[in-house]
């Protein structure tokens, strides 16, 4: 299934709460649902890829999406048959993990 997430900043406008102080709060909300969604679909065993070889123009204008209309993300969903040991990324286009590092920073950067 390919689905394609939104953001409308004018729906809503301007009584969303956040929005008067941080203009993206918004679009915040919508990347969160999408990860909400993609727990939610792992825990139901389905999986949840976003695409992201497009151009946002080209999606506006095949969904006839408003001018005004952002495509934040076009997911495909669907159920897991297998999983692969080694990720796609790195099986295809040859990329590798990142190692971890301290990402956390106490009273300063």
């Amino acid at each position: 299934m390919s689905l394609v997430v939104t953001y409308d900043p004018e729906r809503g406008a301007p009584q969303v709460l956040g929005r008067h102080a941080i203009a993206d709060a918004g679009l915040y909300s919508v990347c969160l649902a999408i990860e909400n969604l993609w727990l939610a679909a792992t825990a139901e065993g389905w999986g949840l890829g976003w695409v992201s070889f497009y151009r946002e123009r080209f999606l506006q204008e095949l969904l006839s999406l408003p001018a005004h209309v952002k495509p934040v993300a076009w997911l495909c969903l669907g159920p897991v048959t297998h999983r692969q040991t080694v990720p796609d990324l790195e099986r295809h286009a040859g990329a590798t993990g990142c190692r971890s590092r301290p990402v956390v920073h106490h009273d300063r950067w």
